[in-house]
C-alpha cells in the first residue's frame, strides 16, 4: 500500500512539472553574421585601392562602426573601404560589424606611416675663410690696424653662395693654448667689419675682401689682443673644414714715438727683467727694445758645421721666456736676439749665400720657439774663415746684407708675428751695399730695419736708409757716458738712441748705475717726449751663472 501511494505521489508531481514547462516560451532562434574578406586589411600610407567587404546576414539589417581616419561606403551588401593620407605615424584600427543577435565581427585594419625618402644630399663644396692681409700680427702705432678677409671655393657652382663672419671670443682660451701665448680677446666695439656679409657670385670661386678694421683707442697699451673671426654658410651648397672657417688676427697698440730707446742687456750681469721697471709719468715705457746681449755664431769644425750657440746665462732666459722675456713682450717691448762671433771661422760678414741661407734656418726657429721679434747683428771675435770651405766667403759687407736678407726671409716664414733685423755698426756690417738675390736687387732698407751707431757716434744714413733706420747715439752707461744731441735727433728725425749695459742691481759684473742712468733717461724723455720719467720701484737681481731671479726688491 505504501509503495502505490509513493508511486502516485511521484507521478502526479511528474504531471506538476510538465505543466509548468508547457507555461515557458520558446527560444529566440539565433542571427549569422559574416564579412569577406574576413582577414585584416592592410594600406599604404596613401594611394590606396579600394577594397569591398561583403555582409551576410539573416538579420533584417546590419551596421559598423569605423575609426574617422577609414573611409566607408555602403553599398547594398557590401562595404567598400579606403583610409585617409597618412602623414604620421603608423595606425591601427577596426572596423566592428554588428547585425541582430549575431556575434560582433571585427575586421582588422592597418595603414602604414609614410615612406620617407631619403633626399639625395647636395653636395657642398669646400670652403676657406682667408687673410687677405700681409701679416696677422699688427701694431697699431695710431688710429687703427687695417685688414682684410675673403672666402674662396675649391671650384665655382652654379649659384650665389653668402657667408657671414662673427667674431668668437670663446675661442681665445683655445687659441692661446694652441700657440702658448697668453692674449685677451679684443673689445668687440673695436672691430668694424666692411660688410655684414659675403659673397662668392655664381660661377666665382672667391668673394670680394671685405675690409676689418681694429679701433686702437679702446685699446690698452701694452696688451696683445686676439682678434678671432670665425665664419659661417649662410646660404648655398658650401661647407668649411673645422681648421678652414677661422682667421686670428693679434692686435698691439704701440707708441707712436718718433724717436724709439733700444737698450742693450749684458745678460751675464743683468736681469731683463729690470726694463719694466723704467716708465714714463704716463706709464708708458720708456725702452722700445730689448737686445740680449749675447749669442754667439760658432763653427764646430769636427762636424762641419756652422750652428748657435748659446751661453749659459742666454740659454737660461729663452728656457724660461716666459718668466723673463715674454713679460717685455706684453708690455709693448720687443726682444731680440743678439748675435756676435765667437773666435773661430765662423762670422756674421763671412758666410757663403748658401751658408748664410743655412745658418738663418736655425737662428729663425730659435726665434719661433722662445718667441723673439728679431736679431742684432754684431760682427765682432771672429778669425779668418777657410775660402775652400763651402759655409764660408771672404769677410765683406756684401756677406753680411745676405746673411741679413736670409734671415728675414727665415724669420718671417717660420713666426706668425713681425720679426726684425737690425746691425751694430762694426767692422764689416758698416755702409753695406745692395745685393742681387735670384737677379733681383735687394736693397738696405730690404734686408735691414734700423742700425745703431757705435760709441761717442751716430749712424749717417746709407743706400735707401733714412734717418729713421739709424740711432742718433749710442751711450755706455757702465762707463759714465752722457748724451746731449737730441736736438740733432728730433730736427732730423733719427729714429733710435742705443743705451748699452744698464744694470741697476749691481749684483752681476757691472756696478749698479741706476742713478746715472736714471738721469740720462730723465733728459731724454723730457728732451724727445716732453715728459718725465716715473720713479722705478723694485730691482731684480742676477743671483749667478745661469740663474736670474724673479722677485721684485724694493729699492733701497
Amino acid at each position: 500500500m505504501k509503495f502505490k501511494s509513493f508511486f502516485k505521489g511521484f507521478a502526479a508531481a511528474l504531471m506538476a512539472v510538465v505543466a509548468v514547462a508547457a507555461c515557458t516560451p520558446q527560444a529566440e532562434e539565433q542571427d549569422t553574421l559574416s564579412v569577406q574578406p574576413s582577414a585584416a586589411l592592410t594600406f599604404q600610407a596613401a594611394e590606396n585601392a579600394d577594397v569591398t567587404l561583403t555582409v551576410t546576414t539573416t538579420a533584417d539589417a546590419w551596421e559598423y562602426t569605423a575609426p574617422e581616419w577609414v573611409k566607408t561606403e555602403v553599398a547594398g551588401e557590401t562595404l567598400i573601404v579606403n583610409v585617409a593620407e597618412n602623414t604620421g605615424k603608423a595606425r591601427v584600427g577596426r572596423i566592428s560589424f554588428t547585425a541582430g543577435n549575431a556575434h560582433p565581427v571585427n575586421i582588422n585594419v592597418h595603414q602604414e606611416a609614410p615612406v620617407v625618402k631619403e633626399e639625395t644630399p647636395v653636395e657642398c663644396v669646400a670652403a676657406t675663410l682667408n687673410n687677405k692681409a700681409e701679416t696677422d700680427f699688427f701694431q697699431i702705432v695710431s688710429g687703427a690696424a687695417e685688414g682684410s678677409i675673403s672666402v674662396s671655393i675649391a671650384e665655382a657652382v652654379a649659384e650665389d653662395l653668402v657667408f657671414t663672419v662673427a667674431l668668437d671670443p670663446e675661442y681665445v682660451r683655445e687659441y692661446s693654448f694652441i700657440t702658448g701665448d697668453s692674449y685677451t680677446a679684443v673689445p668687440e666695439q673695436a672691430v668694424t667689419f666692411g660688410a655684414a656679409e659675403i659673397v662668392i657670385p655664381a660661377g666665382s670661386t672667391e668673394s670680394e675682401p671685405v675690409s676689418v678694421t681694429v679701433d686702437g683707442a679702446v685699446l690698452g697699451f701694452g696688451e696683445g689682443y686676439l682678434v678671432p673671426m670665425l665664419a659661417s654658410v649662410k646660404s648655398g651648397a658650401a661647407e668649411f673644414a673645422i681648421d678652414a672657417k677661422r682667421v686670428n688676427y693679434v692686435v698691439m697698440k704701440a707708441n707712436p714715438r718718433t724717436t724709439k730707446q733700444v737698450v742693450y742687456i749684458e745678460v751675464n750681469d743683468c736681469n731683463p727683467l729690470n726694463v719694466l721697471e723704467y716708465n714714463l709719468e704716463d706709464g708708458t715705457p720708456f725702452f722700445d727694445a730689448v737686445i740680449l746681449f749675447a749669442a754667439n755664431i760658432n763653427y764646430d769644425a769636427v762636424n762641419d758645421v756652422v750652428y748657435l750657440h748659446n751661453n749659459p746665462n742666454v740659454q737660461a732666459l729663452l728656457d724660461e721666456s716666459e718668466v723673463y722675456l715674454q713679460p717685455l713682450r706684453k708690455k709693448g717691448i720687443k726682444v731680440y736676439l743678439g748675435l756676435l762671433g765667437n773666435h773661430d771661422a765662423a762670422g756674421l760678414a763671412q758666410l757663403s749665400d748658401w751658408g748664410a741661407r743655412e745658418w738663418a734656418k736655425e737662428v729663425a726657429e730659435a726665434c719661433r720657439v722662445y718667441k723673439l721679434d728679431g736679431v742684432n747683428l754684431d760682427d765682432e771675435y771672429s778669425a779668418s774663415p777657410d775660402l775652400s770651405n763651402p759655409w764660408f766667403t771672404s769677410r765683406s759687407g756684401a756677406a753680411a746684407a745676405r746673411l741679413a736678407y736670409e734671415l728675414k726671409v727665415a724669420m718671417k716664414e717660420a713666426c706668425y708675428w713681425p720679426t726684425e733685423v737690425s746691425f751694430f755698426e762694426w767692422g764689416s756690417i758698416y755702409n753695406t751695399p745692395e745685393i742681387v738675390v735670384d737677379g733681383q736687387t735687394i736693397t738696405q732698407s730690404q734686408y735691414v730695419d734700423f742700425v745703431v751707431a757705435d760709441y761717442w757716434s751716430y749712424v749717417r744714413p746709407w743706400g735707401d736708409l733714412t734717418p729713421a733706420n739709424c740711432s742718433a747715439a749710442s751711450i755706455q752707461l757702465n762707463y759714465g757716458d752722457e748724451f746731449y744731441g737730441y736736438k740733432r735727433a728730433l730736427e732730423e728725425g733719427y729714429g733710435w738712441i742705443m743705451w748699452f749695459a744698464f744694470d741697476p742691481s749691481g749684483t752681476g759684473g757691472i756696478n749698479n748705475n741706476r742713478v746715472h742712468s736714471m738721469t740720462q733717461f730723465q733728459a731724454a724723455a723730457e728732451k724727445l717726449y716732453g715728459k718725465n720719467m716715473a720713479e722705478p720701484q723694485y730691482v731684480y737681481n742676477k743671483i749667478g751663472e745661469g740663474k736670474y731671479d724673479p722677485t721684485p726688491y724694493p729699492i733701497n
